[in-house]
């Protein structure tokens, strides 16, 4: 009896284990290796020694070529030291203020004066056309101080916080005053973090709305010609001892961007115009503009 049983479980046996075979596995899945890294951008230092000892001060300058995924930077241990952005911020705020909807436009909607002229060690230091009800179109060139406190007030700590912090915008701190802390030092950020906010500017990757990056594309431009746009904003930190200014803003010429961030110790007030000569230098012997 028993070797009957064996002789009709054995073709059964096979024919269950070729049913099985055929059905799909119900084993889990096994995960797709992780994907590789995005590669670090190619680096190289920045002859650019010449440039600050002609100007009498101490700086540092990086260039993000974005084609050719290239950095260029001389000074790398000041380009990884933070300060505050001061006006360079309003490339920031002028984002947030139209993504928000808390100024409408560039050109129409009046960011309002509050009547006091802004003063700096008992000195006015604005342009005249700041004491005025202004929209972004002459606040920003201006640096009407005024204008983008106004405009902060209306977008409150609580979107600043989400904008800074889900653009990775330096160390994202926006404590203190609502209208001050861009200014006073709370809110810090280095020359390489500057070249990725510019990166995510640039590539619009940034989480804003097309009409916010259009309309500080617009507000940005400091030339146009025929063979290349050069956008930027300068700044000037004095929350630091020395004061610090910056310039930052990229190059569009052809089909390529070169972004670039510089700042440098204002010791004395032919500083603030040497912001743009070394820059503009440093930009030549990068490729980012003409000889």
């Amino acid at each position: 009896m028993p070797i009957r049983i064996a002789r009709l479980l054995s073709p059964m046996a096979v024919g269950l284990a070729l049913l099985s075979s055929a059905l799909p596995s119900t084993a889990a899945p096994q995960a797709a290796p992780p994907a590789a890294p995005p590669a670090a951008p190619k680096t190289a230092p920045l002859d650019a020694d010449a440039l600050f000892r002609q100007a009498g001060t101490t700086g540092t300058i990086v260039i993000h070529d974005l084609r050719r995924d290239r950095v260029l930077t001389y000074n790398a241990a000041r380009a990884a030291t933070p300060y505050s952005p001061a006006s360079t911020f309003k490339i920031m705020n002028s984002l947030i203020g139209l993504d928000s909807g808390a100024v409408a436009d560039i050109d129409h909607d009046k960011l309002p004066w509050d009547g006091k002229v802004w003063l700096v060690g008992g000195k006015a230091v604005l342009p005249e056309a700041c004491n005025a009800d202004v929209p972004l179109r002459v606040a920003f060139p201006n640096s009407c101080v005024p204008a983008y406190q106004a405009l902060a007030r209306r977008v409150g700590s609580k979107a600043y916080q989400r904008y800074l912090t889900a653009s990775h915008y330096g160390n994202a701190d926006s404590s203190g005053p609502v209208d001050r802390f861009w200014l006073n030092g709370r809110l810090q950020i280095s020359a390489y973090q500057q070249i990725d906010f510019l990166k995510g500017l640039v590539q619009r990757t940034l989480p804003f709305s097309p009409a916010a990056f259009d309309g500080v594309d617009r507000l940005t431009v400091i030339e146009r010609t025929a063979g290349y746009t050069l956008h930027g904003k300068t700044g000037w930190a004095d929350s630091a001892q020395p004061a610090v200014g910056w310039l930052v803003g990229w190059v569009e010429r052809g089909g390529d961007n070169y972004l670039f961030a510089l700042n440098l110790d204002l010791l004395k007030p032919e500083h603030a115009k040497a912001r743009m000569e070394i820059a503009r230098a440093a930009l030549r012997q990068a490729g980012a503009l003409p000889d």
